[in-house]
């Protein structure tokens, strides 16, 4: 099963398949969790909310394993 691991979102995709599943769960993340900002990224870079809600700039890498900024090299 999938579901939204944001703080307080209840959403959890009804679909008939794993793969159907996670085509919703990117339609609910992007219409409801992702803003666009102005700013200048680097390539190979993305911007991360973090838990103060602030906006960081880390590699695309670090952001899909969690990492961020905080993490030990």
């Amino acid at each position: 099963m999938v579901r939204c691991e944001q703080e307080d979102c209840g959403w959890v995709a009804i679909a008939p398949s794993g793969r159907a599943a996670w085509r919703q769960y990117e339609e609910h993340v992007l219409a409801e969790h992702v803003e666009t900002v102005e700013a200048d990224v680097p390539d190979g870079h993305v911007q991360v909310r973090t838990d103060d809600g602030e906006w960081t700039t880390m590699e695309i890498e670090e952001a899909k394993d969690g990492r961020g900024d905080e993490s030990p090299e």
